[in-house]
């Protein structure tokens, strides 16, 4: 039976073939070869002579791993074996030997395997990003991730549990309008222009309503992902007194509805220059929600705080424990420890960088570990906030 199907595969079909089982069955670690192949149930019936083999492993490489331009770099290629490194690679024969190879058509097919696109690690990254989007419900990153599986990998994928796991949260966003938002954003900003929304805000019947009458109109520059939602970073033009001011603002994507392309009398309104935009980043800083948390955007100062950690009795120069969890999580690696103070209780002094905004909320949150020592502004806007605490709760 395997014979008389094996005469009747056209060459097409025996190159789809053989290509689809590189995909799916080998990588760098893993290769093949022509005797392991013919032992395969899967792929030994379109194998064909050996001749006929290695020419279509051959053409398979000549093909996958040139462009218009010749060759490609060996780290782009798709189709590797031993002599076609040794002819083409970044480490090749020199001329004389290559065309001996080629002419004496004396080219083995040995380590044979195909390498695709993605790395695992890079799959396992794609994976994560599938799994933490607020864009895709439960049932639908699962299917993507298997598609992923399925189609980026081999069988020597690990499958199975990820680094990160997909929680069942409540409905707290519209999927499909936060999809078309991020869509019309992205298209605003690849063509340089403005956009117009209406920003909203939730009811006490829980529904969403806008804040003002009029469409807001703002240049938009970056999308963000921050804490599980979709940001806009972008400048709203206000004029006041007869002066332009055009500071960055943070916009919550979820919370936009009717968005266009700002137009005036049918002319599509350009976006206005970054450089013009006070305390908007030129380009995109990994550290910038270190430097503004919680979204905020006033400009970051430099703060100096007082941190607790406890000291051993008789030698301050020995911490209790490592405590420093909490400031890593919010700042990084970013914060500067300072000195350690040479009085009890041996506080430490260390100094971050942020929006004077949210180091007020962020300190008061952790006041119990907490102090900010300077700038005094920051500190008395702290001062400020616990006496309306203490006449809201009306303490002595």
């Amino acid at each position: 039976m395997a014979k008389q199907r094996r005469k009747g595969i056209g060459c097409v079909e025996r190159m789809f073939k053989i290509l689809e089982y590189l995909k799916n069955n080998t990588d760098q670690d893993h290769p093949t070869s022509q005797a392991d192949m013919r032992k395969s149930e899967e792929i030994s019936s379109y194998i064909g002579h050996k001749q006929t083999f290695n020419r279509l492993i051959k053409d398979l490489a000549q093909i996958l791993n040139s462009d218009e331009h010749g060759f490609k770099k060996e780290e782009d290629w798709n189709i590797h074996f031993d002599d076609f490194k040794r002819a083409y690679g970044d480490e090749n024969l020199n001329e004389d030997d290559i065309e001996e190879l080629i002419e004496q058509d004396s080219m083995h097919i040995q380590n044979l395997y195909y390498q695709r696109k993605f790395s695992y690690e890079e799959i396992n990254s794609l994976i994560e990003g599938i799994l933490s989007t607020k864009t895709l419900d439960t049932e639908s990153a699962r299917k993507l991730i298997e598609k992923v599986e399925n189609h980026l990998t081999t069988k020597f994928y690990q499958k199975g549990a990820k680094c990160i796991c997909k929680v069942r949260e409540p409905e707290l966003v519209d999927r499909q309008l936060l999809k078309n938002n991020l869509l019309m954003l992205q298209k605003a900003i690849d063509e340089n222009v403005q956009i117009a929304f209406r920003f909203n805000g939730y009811t006490y019947n829980k529904q969403l309503e806008p804040v003002r009458e009029k469409k807001d109109i703002v240049s938009p520059y970056y999308i963000v992902v921050s804490g599980g939602r979709y940001y806009l970073l972008a400048c709203k033009e206000i004029v006041r007194n007869k002066k332009s001011i055009k500071n960055m603002s943070i916009w919550r994507i979820d919370l936009m509805t009717e968005m266009e392309i700002a137009t005036v009398e049918e002319m599509t309104q350009t976006r206005i220059p970054k450089r013009e935009v006070e305390n908007l980043p030129m380009e995109w800083s990994e550290d910038f929600q270190l430097k503004h948390l919680n979204m905020s955007f006033d400009k970051p100062v430099k703060v100096t705080l007082r941190i607790k950690s406890e000291k051993e009795e008789h030698n301050p120069k020995k911490r209790v424990r490592p405590d420093y969890t909490f400031l890593h999580d919010w700042f990084g690696d970013t914060f500067e420890y300072i000195q350690t103070e040479q009085e009890a209780p041996f506080d430490d002094i260390v100094q971050v960088e942020c929006s004077p905004y949210a180091m007020v909320h962020w300190a008061l949150q952790y006041s119990e570990r907490v102090e900010v020592i300077e700038p005094v502004s920051i500190r008395n806007d702290i001062i400020e906030k616990i006496k309306e605490l203490n006449q809201k709760y009306k303490l002595q």
